[in-house]
C-alpha cells in the first residue's frame, strides 16, 4: 500500500467512525424529542417511526463496524465498507429530502457526507477488487 492509499484508508476509517457517531447522536436526539406522540408502529408525518429508527441503528452500526474493520485491516474490510457506503449513501439521500422540507440546518452535513461517499466509491471498488 503506497502513501496515498494509506492516507485515503486512514481518512475513510475516521470518516466512518465519525459517521457512526453522528448517526447515533441523531438517533438519540430523535428519541429524546417527542416527535412521535403515539405508537412506533403508527404513521406520523408520512413515515413509520419504527422503520426510521431501525434504519438509523443499522446505518450507525454498519459504519462503526466498517471503521473497526478498517482499523484491523481484515480481509473483508473493503467489500463490507463498500456495502456500508452504499447503505449510507441511500440513507443520507433519503434524509436529504426530509431535511429540505423540515430543518434546513441539517442539509450541510448530509451533503458533505454524500460528497465524501461519492469520492470514496472508486477507491473502495479498486481495493475490494484487488483483495478478492
Amino acid at each position: 500500500m503506497n502513501v496515498k492509499d494509506r492516507r485515503i484508508h486512514i481518512f475513510l476509517q475516521l470518516f466512518f467512525l465519525l459517521i457512526g457517531i453522528f448517526q447515533l447522536i441523531r438517533l438519540f436526539g430523535f428519541l429524546q424529542s417527542n416527535t412521535f406522540a403515539g405508537s412506533l408502529f403508527e404513521f406520523q408525518q408520512n413515515e413509520l417511526p419504527f422503520l426510521s429508527i431501525t434504519a438509523s441503528v443499522i446505518a450507525s452500526f454498519t459504519a462503526l463496524i466498517s471503521a473497526f474493520s478498517m482499523w484491523t485491516r481484515t480481509a473483508w474490510t473493503y467489500g463490507f465498507t463498500l456495502f456500508t457506503s452504499g447503505l449510507l449513501f441511500m440513507y443520507h439521500l433519503l434524509s436529504l429530502g426530509k431535511a429540505i422540507q423540515q430543518n434546513s440546518y441539517e442539509i450541510i452535513p448530509i451533503v458533505i457526507v454524500l460528497i465524501v461517499l461519492l469520492q470514496s466509491f472508486p477507491f473502495l471498488l479498486r481495493k475490494s477488487y484487488r483483495t478478492a
